[in-house]
Formats: structure tokens, C-alpha cells, sequence
């Protein structure tokens, strides 16, 4: 059956819409080598070039699919980076199967392909902005969020507020159990990025997955944008505790004063860096019932970056060449951070020499073997950014001795602690998808107990 083929004229196209790829290259924000134009300066129709790139990328024909972008935009990108754009889809979707729908518009003058592309597990989207001259030189992942199955609307309160602190305002959401009292809360602590409370990734909403899920099984939550999101951070003052943990630990007391939220059973559940100040919100606050782990580094976090460098570099059959050379540039700097040779306002490694510091200067593992709450950790096997091998099993050898700190790991599923299949790759968090259900359901089960 042929693809579908429409053709719409808009006026406008949003920067969300053409929101950029990830990774050290930002191959989206490159202009036009060709003036805006119509049809009548095409060497080919552009719906056409579109289905013969997805064609490239899922026959493993990078180069071919390389060609087909505008020259600026080539010299930022590899076959590399191609190659793990499309395993991001793979990874969600499974085997491609086809190409089962085009649209056409115009969007700022430029015409732009929407492509929708079947795959064994569902249709992901696609969007191609063309030159004058029938050249791609904006791509976007194109795929709407959708809730997870597993959570029942009608089960789920949400509101939204404002947590106020020091000089910054953070937007927030309290969500809860449309039936229940009296129930307990878990605030949610986000990574190192900029962050907003939902952890939002063109179609992923960890957070708000999370949280959904926990107000359909009776559990309260409180999700917040990242002070690095929302505010201005001066990079010497960029602190652990400031961008992270002084705004939890204001959290965990707004939750504690929600009506119907039981403010003794209040669990502090921290993301990726957030999940390595974990023991340290709950050491301060000192009444929490309960501190998780999703996806928490053990090792040094300049250790752990720069293996993610490494696989990012490396992982797939082509090398992506921009990753490398980051990596080589960062290898260098990770030995002056093991030396402490750097300022506290200095960029380095990508983050303020302050963070750096205050990181050396707080063990978490010795922090979370002190506290008196239970402790939870939650791993998937193909996160390559935290993994089983040098993270999980670290707290395991570490903590042993401690009373009931519990561990789960769980086949198939990444960072984000959502499913896929073959080796993971950043672009994969772009892609439409959920926190597997098993989580939720373990998580519930913990806090129950706590």
C-alpha cells in the first residue's frame, strides 16, 4: 500500500517543533545553503528524498543518507551519529517495517516532511525540513507523548503550584490519589541536566510517568523544575547542594503539608545525580520514611561521564567521530578533576568546577550507609550511563552489611528505567515510550512497606 501523501501551508513553525538533537553536534539550528523556494528549483520532490533517507538509514546505507543534507549541515554530522539516530528508533520500535504515512507542509517557508514510520512495536514520527534545493538541513524526532496503559486517569488528581525558595521560584505538580487519605509521598530529585519537572524528552515524560503511576496505586507525589531549568545559577555557586538539595528538601516540606498526604511516610526518590544526593537530602531532613535510588551512580560522577563519552563514541558499527573527539577533549580535563586543577566558576566537563568540588567533598555511599530509612535501588541492565557492573553492584559491596537496603534490576530497560531492545543509545530517550510497569509496581510495593 502506498504511504499517504498530504500537503498543508502553515505559516509559522515553532522551535519545539524543530527541537534539537541531543549530543554534542546540534545539526538542527543549521541555515540553508539554498534560497527559500517552490517546487520549480527541485531536482526532486521532497517527499520523495524523505522516504529515500528513512529507506538509507533503516538499510543501513549512512553514507547515502548523508548525502541527502545540505553541505553545512553534512560537515556537523557523521555517519555515526546516523547510525545511532536510527537505532534510537529501533531500540523503542523494534524491526522496521515500512514507511506508512507522509505529510507535506510549508512551515516558515520551508517545505517539511512529516514521515510516519511502522516499526514491530508501533508508528514513530519523523520531521525533515528542506532546503531550495531539495537538501535536509533540519531533522527532528517527531513523536507525541501518551500516557502509560497502566495508569487510570480517573484515579489521578493533579495540580500544579509554585515551590518558592531562595531567590527562585520553581513551578511544581502535586499529584494525587483522586481516592485516599492519609496516604505517603515521594518527592522526585532529577539528574544533572536542566531538567523540568517532568523530566521531559520530545516524547518521554519520566517523571510524570512516575508519578501517574503512583496516584493510580494510592501514592501522593511532588515533581518540580530544576533550578538550573527555571532560574539563573552563577557557576560558582553551583553547588550540589544548591541546585539539588536545598530545593528537595523544601519539597519534602511542601508534600509533608498536602491534605490527605500522610507527611510521616514521605519517601525522597532521586534520578540518575539526583539519586547520589539522595542520602544526603534525607541526612538533613533526617525524618524521611524511605530514600530511592533510580538509576544512582556509585562511582565518581567524572568517571562515569567520561565511559559514557566512551560507549557513545563507540557503540554500533560506525564510529561517531564528534563523540570521539569530545571524548579525547575530556579525557584530559577528567584527569584535572581527579587532580582538583580547575576554578570553582570554570565550565569543565561540561559542568561548573563548583558541582565538581562539591562532589568530591560528599560521599555518598558513606552518607547512605548512616541512615536509619530504608534504602531502595532501581537498575536497568542496558543503561550504559549507570550501569549494573560498576554502579549497582558497587552499592551492593558497599551497603551489605546495612539492614535492609533492597536492590532490583530489570532486563531490557535504560536510564530512564523504559524498554528496548539492542544496545542503548541517547536518541532513544526522544522516542515515544514509558517507565516499564514492573517499575511502578515494585516501587509501590516498597513504599507500602516502608
Amino acid at each position: 500500500m502506498p504511504p499517504v501523501r498530504r500537503r498543508t501551508v502553515v505559516t509559522s513553525v515553532s522551535t519545539a517543533a524543530l527541537s534539537a538533537v541531543a549530543g554534542c553536534t546540534d545539526f538542527l539550528s543549521q541555515e540553508s545553503d539554498g534560497e527559500q523556494g517552490t517546487d520549480a528549483n527541485r531536482s526532486e520532490p521532497v517527499t520523495d528524498v524523505a522516504m529515500s533517507f528513512v529507506n538509507d538509514l533503516a538499510d543501513a546505507r549512512f553514507e547515502s543518507a548523508l548525502k541527502r543534507f545540505a553541505p553545512s549541515v553534512r560537515e556537523e554530522i557523521g555517519v555515526g551519529q546516523l547510525e545511532q539516530i536510527w537505532l534510537g528508533y529501533t531500540a523503542v520500535g523494534g524491526a522496521f517495517d515500512g514507511i506508512a504515512a507522509t505529510e507535506e507542509t510549508v512551515m516558515s517557508g520551508h517545505d517539511t516532511i512529516d514521515v510516519t514510520m511502522a516499526f514491530d512495536h508501533g508508528e514513530h514520527g519523523l520531521r525533515l525540513v528542506f532546503d531550495a534545493e531539495s537538501r535536509i538541513f533540519e531533522f527532528a524526532f517527531n513523536d507525541a507523548y501518551e500516557r502509560p496503559t497502566y495508569v487510570d486517569p480517573s484515579a489521578v488528581d493533579e495540580r500544579d503550584i509554585d515551590l518558592e525558595t531562595d531567590e527562585c521560584s520553581l513551578g511544581g505538580t502535586v499529584t494525587t490519589p483522586s481516592n485516599g487519605d492519609n496516604v505517603p509521598g515521594v518527592v522526585l530529585v532529577h539528574g544533572s541536566g536542566k531538567a523540568n519537572r517532568d523530566v521531559q524528552q520530545v516524547a518521554t515524560r519520566m517523571f510524570k510517568d512516575l508519578a501517574d503511576g503512583l496516584a493510580t496505586q494510592g501514592i501522593a507525589t511532588l515533581r518540580y523544575d530544576k533550578r538550573t531549568h527555571t532560574c539563573e545559577v552563577a557557576p560558582a555557586d553551583h553547588t550540589l547542594d544548591r541546585v539539588t538539595v536545598d530545593d528537595a528538601l523544601v519539597a519534602i516540606e511542601r508534600l509533608r503539608t498536602v491534605d490527605g498526604v500522610d507527611g510521616d511516610r514521605i519517601v525522597v526518590a532521586g534520578h540518575s545525580m539526583g539519586g547520589m544526593a539522595a542520602p544526603r537530602i534525607a541526612d538533613r531532613d533526617g525524618n524521611l520514611a524511605g530514600v530511592a535510588g533510580l538509576a544512582a551512580p556509585a562511582r565518581p560522577f567524572h568517571e562515569m561521564v567520561l565511559d559514557q563519552l566512551e560507549h557513545q563514541a563507540t557503540v554500533g558499527d560506525r564510529t561517531w567521530e564528534g563523540m570521539s573527539e569530545r571524548y579525547e577533549e575530556w579525557s584530559d580535563d577528567v584527569a584535572r578533576i581527579r587532580d582538583g586543577d580547575y576554578d570553582p566558576d570554570e565550565i569543565i566537563v561540561g559542568l561548573p568546577g563548583a558541582l565538581w568540588a562539591s562532589l568530591e567533598s560528599y560521599d555518598h555511599i558513606e552518607v547512605a550507609g548512616k541512615l536509619d530509612a530504608p534504602l531502595l535501588f532501581l537498575q536497568g541492565d542496558r543503561d550504559y550511563q549507570v550501569t549494573v557492573e560498576d554502579d549497582l553492584e558497587l552499592w551492593r559491596s558497599e551497603l551489605g552489611d546495612r539492614s535492609v537496603p533492597e536492590f532490583k534490576t530489570y532486563d531490557g530497560l535504560n536510564h530512564l528505567l523504559m524498554p528496548g531492545e539492542g544496545p542503548a543509545v541517547v536518541f532513544e530517550s526522544f522516542v515515544r515510550n514509558n517507565v516499564a510497569e514492573r517499575v511502578v509496581d515494585d516501587f509501590v510495593g516498597w513504599i507500602d512497606d516502608v
